[in-house]
């Protein structure tokens, strides 16, 4: 049985930076919603960038979304995390500069 230990929060910052894929969950009206998606992580938020369409429609109805992340190396050694929180669509003009930058 392989045992799951929390992971520090200094290692979740470094593997959310190391990487730049994940992905995104959604759930709207009892049904779930997976898609990968790239990811940049300024070390308090994360940002993606999107077209409208069925992820939009669920974080439009029901913004409590997860993420998750890993990074593999073979079967044996891996890592993961889970980040659970709710997702904001940026309006202005400054915060779409910045996450574009970043993206």
């Amino acid at each position: 049985m392989v045992k799951v230990e929390a992971m520090p929060a200094d290692e979740i910052d470094a593997l959310l930076r190391r990487q730049t894929f994940g992905h995104l969950g959604c759930s709207y009206d009892d049904h779930p919603y997976v898609v990968p998606m790239h990811y940049a992580y300024d070390g308090q938020d994360l940002y993606f960038l999107t077209t409208e369409g069925t992820k939009t429609g669920f974080i439009a109805a029901n913004p409590e979304v997860c993420f998750q992340v890993e990074e593999v190396i073979d079967a044996s050694n891996w890592r993961s995390v889970m980040i659970v929180g709710r997702a904001t669509k940026l309006t202005k003009s400054d915060e779409l500069e910045r996450a574009m930058q970043l993206i």
